[in-house]
Formats: structure tokens, C-alpha cells, sequence
């Protein structure tokens, strides 16, 4: 696989502006024995296995990586709220608020607004 289409680059200009790029392995014996991290690329948007020639991520990226995977983690969460309960963002962070975090109980809170809404002629 070409290395530009791995790192989804249009140019060679983008090996310039990243601090890592993806590079096919042919044999992936090469990774017996080693300590390999799964992560989510960002640019590419795929997970890869990544071999740190240090041995393990610096902290810097290590923190990195962290917030962003639970930012894409409650995005992911959020948008699958608004299509479960069909509103916008705003209802469903406060749902998700209300709920601390618990999607199954922001749906039930939903579920116990609307029902109410119901019963009381609101809707």
C-alpha cells in the first residue's frame, strides 16, 4: 500500500506537517516480541498498531491521545443520543448531563419526560 494513501495525503507536502507517519509492514513477524499500542489515527481515521522505537509514547503524546479519544468517546456517545431520542445537541447534553454520564439512563429520563408530557396534555 502507498504510503500517501495510508496517511490519506493528497501531496507529498503532508509528510512535512505530521509528526508521525504509517508505514506498511510486509511481515508482521517483525512484531513478535515487541510492545505494539493500538490507537486511532487521526489522520488516516483507522486504528493501527504503532511500534515506539523509544519503547513506549512520550507522556506529551500519551495526553494527547487520551483527550482526544474520549472527546471523539462522548461525541460518539452524543450523536447516537440524538438519533436514539430524534433531537438536537442541546437535548441531548442535557439529558447526558442529567443522567452523569449514563446514556441508558438519559434515554430513560427522556423516555419518563415525554411520558409525562403525554399524560399532562403538553404534547
Amino acid at each position: 500500500m502507498d504510503i500517501k494513501r495510508l496517511n490519506n495525503m493528497m501531496s507529498d507536502h503532508g509528510i512535512y506537517s505530521r509528526e508521525r507517519l504509517l508505514i506498511p509492514i510486509s511481515d508482521p513477524d517483525i512484531l513478535v516480541n515487541q510492545t505494539c499500542y493500538i490507537e486511532l489515527d487521526q489522520h488516516a481515521k483507522r486504528e493501527v498498531a504503532v511500534l515506539y522505537l523509544e519503547g513506549q509514547p512520550s507522556i506529551k503524546s500519551a495526553l494527547v491521545l487520551k483527550r482526544t479519544t474520549s472527546e471523539q468517546g462522548r461525541r460518539r456517545i452524543l450523536d447516537s443520543l440524538k438519533r436514539s431520542m430524534r433531537v438536537d445537541d442541546g437535548t441531548a447534553q442535557y439529558y447526558l448531563s442529567v443522567s452523569e454520564g449514563d446514556p441508558r439512563a438519559a434515554l430513560s429520563e427522556f423516555s419518563e419526560d415525554l411520558r409525562w408530557e403525554r399524560q399532562a396534555g403538553l404534547v
